[in-house]
């Protein structure tokens, strides 16, 4: 009888709850990374996306005004707090220690334990510790929510850890691997040509096999309960079979059979951190290449598993294992194309192409699931595969790319398959949300060719404002090992920031406020405009913004001196990023990244598809948290300076 009337409760409950929601206006955001307003034209024009045909006729479309700099972090801190950059305080992928000069990841940091409790090398935490969200201000969904307005987020990007919700949150990009990197990838081989290989981002294990089998481990995070902090461990072991062309792979209670060309399931398992009262579960999927003449075993980023977070990933923390038990279990790198793999070689482009189209399988599952769920309220989706497929393989579809000549044409029609997939994905969504809803299509910047490689701080040292400790060995120290910061008046971090050695601020700052902090910035701007290309005379630098002037809101004064937007065909150079200063200005980029965003901002806007028409010709991020607190009847708030793009409909 108990169990009957708990049961009658619950069904009440859920119907009551049900009926509320549907009552709600339904809003639903399909936010697709990197989607360009021209690629999309040309695609429709086409006749190959007849979803977005259909909803640009009915309702509008626009181009859509970026962030300043146009990077994925940045853009979408803009839409989900309705503030830019001197609001929230994201400002590049990358940040800068101003005392120490180092370059650190922008949107979130790790703080170290309180206090601990220690025991022989044992060292227990007692308080504090965990990861921390450096994005500030409010998101709309964390309004919407207190307003009692149902909220639904999967993977908006910079918002890990997730901020405090009741809405249902899971992270996206800035969500990092078990190791607390973007993605480090492994490669086991017994190649003798990767033999002391190095791979940015990536780790190449040489193996040796012994009696058809390997048993080599993977490399986990420090032992934050040791005070030698030593790398956690997990080993599994690989028999091959050569006459049948496979290999098993056992690790932990889980044993999957691959042949070359195979991915495994995800495959959890656990690091012993303290046996047997602690462990660290984890997750990775592998990759067979080959097995003759060399074994070759990719094994992917280690992942946070959904199933058991290690870290929190969701918002109420047990919706990430919630949606795993229903979909399976799914990435939860926040960018998880392996980018780095195919551009160290370890992945061809049709085994990029593979890996990202498994990674999009894995959104449609989630899609369908969430869109289950979905009675009413605000619900926003994400999808990333169109931004970093554009990344690696535009030099496919470009034939006045530099690496076009080394390019895998057989993909040259990839953008046009994908561009297909988000249209599906929208036809979902509308058939699934019915004709009362409103629904929004939109990017947070576009593409444009990265035929060029630029070398900004080398350009600052060649121009007087950087020096160097030993000239004779330029080129040779990474993060700023070789600058003379007493004799620096400029430097450059990230791919778009340029930062004064302003006295007060930096560690070794040379540059007063004032008068003379103006004046080397409106040089550097006149001399950085005028900088051309030696080889074809085109102008390398289109925009700079002084963060002063274009920022609004107390993280201003934390942000770059001047935001450099780079030509179409332009862009930073990873080593200039990073703080190597080269010999040479501008190189020919021959690699696999080929296309980009991280340039002028007026070169590469998104897209805005929606429902309705909208007031506005110049719509741009901004813009959509206001509309979309407007729509549920709510009042933006004051530090969001955006505006509602149309009147909320009558519901």
């Amino acid at each position: 009888m108990r169990k009957t009337l708990a049961l009658l409760v619950a069904v009440l409950l859920f119907s009551v709850i049900t009926a509320a929601a549907d009552n709600v206006p339904r809003v639903v955001v399909l936010g697709i990374d990197g989607m360009d307003p021209d690629l999309l034209q040309k695609f429709v024009a086409e006749g190959r996306m007849p979803n977005f045909e259909r909803m640009m006729k009915e309702g509008a479309f626009s181009r859509l005004g970026t962030s300043i700099p146009p990077q994925s972090p940045v853009a979408w801190s803009n839409f989900s707090t309705g503030m830019d950059p001197g609001g929230h305080g994201i400002f590049d992928f990358i940040h800068r220690d101003p005392e120490t000069y180092e370059p650190v990841f922008s949107a979130a940091d790790v703080i170290e334990p309180g206090r601990t409790l220690d025991i022989g090398d044992w060292e227990f935490p007692l308080s504090g510790g965990g990861a921390r969200q450096l994005r500030t201000g409010e998101t709309f969904w964390q309004i919407l929510q207190k307003r009692g307005v149902p909220c639904t987020v999967i993977r908006v990007p910079a918002n890990y850890p997730p901020v405090p919700t009741h809405a249902h949150t899971l992270a996206g990009m800035g969500t990092p691997d078990m190791l607390g990197s973007y993605g480090t990838f492994t490669l086991f081989t017994n190649d003798e040509k990767w033999r002391g290989a190095r791979a940015g981002g990536g780790h190449i294990v040489s193996v040796q096999i012994d009696n058809h089998r390997v048993c080599p481990t993977l490399t986990g995070p420090p032992n934050s309960m040791r005070k030698s902090r030593p790398d956690l461990t997990a080993s599994f072991c690989v028999d091959i079979d050569e006459d049948h062309q496979a290999a098993r792979i056992q690790l932990g209670k889980r044993a999957c059979l691959l042949h070359p060309g195979e991915w495994s399931s995800w495959v959890p398992f656990e690091f012993d951190v303290m046996p047997p009262f602690k462990k660290l579960p984890a997750m990775c999927r592998f990759y067979l290449h080959s097995v003759t003449p060399t074994l070759q075993l990719y094994v992917t980023p280690l992942n946070i598993d959904p199933e058991r977070p290690a870290m929190q990933i969701s918002t109420p923390a047990n919706y990430a294992r919630d949606l795993a038990r229903r979909v399976g279990r799914y990435y939860t790198l926040g960018i998880a194309e392996d980018t780095k793999a195919l551009e160290a070689g370890v992945f061809s482009d049709r085994e990029f192409v593979t890996q990202t189209d498994t990674l999009l399988a894995e959104r449609d599952r989630m899609l369908d699931a969430v869109l289950d769920d979905y009675h009413g309220g605000m619900l926003f989706f994400y999808v990333s595969t169109i931004d970093q497929s554009c990344h690696a393989l535009w030099r496919n579809t470009d034939p006045a790319h530099p690496a076009h000549a080394q390019a895998d044409t057989s993909f040259a029609d990839r953008f046009r398959v994908l561009y297909q997939h988000m249209d599906r994905m929208l036809g979902q969504v509308r058939e699934r949300v019915g004709d009362d809803a409103t629904i929004i299509v939109l990017s947070d910047h576009g593409f444009a060719p990265y035929y060029k490689k630029v070398h900004l701080n080398s350009w600052l040292y060649r121009n007087g404002y950087l020096a160097l400790i030993r000239p004779d060995e330029i080129g040779q120290h990474p993060l700023f090992g070789n600058v003379f910061w007493r004799r620096t008046r400029a430097y450059a971090v990230g791919l778009n920031g340029l930062y004064v050695n302003l006295v007060g601020r930096e560690g070794k700052g040379i540059v007063s406020r004032g008068a003379e902090y103006d004046a080397l910035l409106e040089e550097l701007c006149q001399k950085l405009l005028a900088f051309r290309d030696p080889e074809n005379g085109k102008q390398v630098i289109t925009e700079v913004v002084k963060t002063r002037d274009a920022y609004h809101g107390p993280q201003t004064e934390h942000a770059p001196d001047l935001i450099v937007g780079y030509n179409r065909g332009y862009r930073s150079s990873d080593d200039s990023a990073l703080g190597t200063v080269t010999s040479d200005l501008i190189t020919p980029n021959l690699g696999k990244w080929t296309g980009d965003h991280c340039m002028d901002h007026r070169l590469v806007p998104g897209i805005l598809v929606t429902t309705h028409a909208i007031n506005v010709t110049d719509p741009t991020l901004i813009d959509l948290p206001v509309t979309i607190l407007s729509l549920f009847g709510v009042a933006a708030p004051p530090q969001m300076t955006g505006r509602a793009l149309w009147a909320a409909p009558t519901h």
